[in-house]
């Protein structure tokens, strides 16, 4: 596998360009003390939500992860991170709702976040964005899910490798897949009529290119992969084309 990208430490002035796109990588693991630190800038509901967590790893991933992304967006908004408040849409995406004095700069932010086995990707931009991220893994019913979930080309394109190299492939299929959902707001069944080519290797040129996507036209889509750290696979999806991607470490 290519070795992870390079994440910068980020300026002290953010900002967001109109042709920018920032992504954060950040990890959830965290002192028991920092846990209870973001616990206090979250809402009502976000503890609530923190107290169903069966197990406390989970219930903490959860605290750090929201806090962090309190915190990411009161720096471009400059609004105490406890201010925030979001709305959510009918499959759970977070929105930022009217906020006093915020001079509606949030109306013109959008953020997606994802997490897998405690590292966190944020996308911020001024355009709709999904951002996906998973560790790669052994998966027992692998054949299965990609004959129901891809495309016919894809599944080929799985089953002519070897079985070593089917999870990390499977993967990069699904995170390309599962942020263009994340950036549309469009459910599963999707997911087989969203045809995606994969580059050779990760960050590789051609890089990965949508061959059909459900909704508009590719040219209305940028897509790009990730690689948030050894073993992990991501990918980003927005609106428009020719967008730089900066990457910060939280």
């Amino acid at each position: 596998m290519t070795d992870e990208e390079v994440w910068n430490f980020p300026p002290r002035d953010l900002s967001l360009s109109a042709q920018k796109i920032h992504v954060w990588r950040a990890n959830l693991e965290e002192s028991e003390e920092r846990v209870q630190d973001l616990l206090k800038v979250l809402s009502l509901d976000e503890r609530n939500r923190a107290d169903r967590f069966r197990f406390e790893h989970h219930r903490n991933h959860f605290i750090v992860g929201r806090g962090i992304l309190r915190s990411l967006l009161s720096s471009y908004l400059h609004i105490a991170p406890e201010a925030l408040k979001f709305s959510y849409g009918e499959r759970g995406k977070p929105e930022l709702i009217n906020l006093p004095n915020s001079d509606n700069n949030h109306q013109k932010l959008h953020f997606n976040l994802a997490h897998s086995q405690g590292l966190a990707l944020y996308a911020i931009g001024d355009r709709p964005v999904g951002i996906d991220l998973e560790q790669i893994r052994s998966v027992s019913d692998l054949e299965a899910l990609t004959r129901r979930f891809f495309s016919a080309s894809e599944y080929t394109a799985i089953s002519a490798l070897s079985a070593q190299q089917q999870p990390t492939a499977f993967f990069r299929y699904w995170t390309c897949k599962e942020a263009y959902l994340k950036a549309t707001g469009e459910g599963l069944a999707k997911l087989k009529e969203l045809e995606i080519s994969l580059s050779s290797q990760l960050l590789s040129s051609p890089s990965t290119q949508f061959v059909n996507v459900p909704t508009g036209t590719i040219a209305d889509w940028h897509l790009q992969e990730l690689v948030p750290a050894t073993g992990f696979v991501g990918a980003i999806v927005t609106t428009g084309q020719n967008l730089e991607i900066d990457r910060w470490q939280f």
